[in-house]
């Protein structure tokens, strides 16, 4: 009787207390997978290439944009038009619009009227072949 009497108690506590159990939650449903990111595109291979060339070193804006002096050679670029710009502090900067499709290659090229003093052969106004 003694071990009944200590089996009911043990499940009379068992039973009866303890820490109150928290009330469970609903299940959450599993959450929706947010659309991955695109992958960048890779460089294009295709992209159009500009060669730009002067006939003395010249500073370059490319749609405004300093890129460097002449001579430039093989500077992608986005296809579509551009305005490339020669620099020139004396004679004043030259602007060409050149337009360049997809795996396109041009050069754009600026030779500047020569200056006052070399079309008359000298800044003393001597006419080239006359003898003093």
């Amino acid at each position: 009787m003694l071990r009944t009497s200590t089996f009911l108690v043990t499940l009379a506590i068992a039973g009866c207390g303890g820490a109150p159990k928290p009330p469970q939650e609903p299940p959450q449903p599993a959450p929706i997978a947010a659309e991955p990111e695109p992958e960048p595109e890779p460089p294009l291979d295709d992209a159009p290439m500009l060669d730009v060339i002067a006939a003395q070193p010249t500073e370059i804006l490319l749609d405004g944009k300093p890129i460097g002096t002449t001579p430039i050679s093989g500077r992608k670029v986005a296809p579509g038009s551009h305005e490339v710009t020669f620099v020139d502090p004396e004679r004043g900067n030259r602007t060409m619009m050149v337009t360049l499709d997809p795996g396109d290659a041009k050069t754009v090229q600026s030779n500047p009227p020569p200056s006052l003093v070399e079309a008359s052969g000298g800044a003393t106004g001597d006419k080239q072949g006359e003898k003093k």
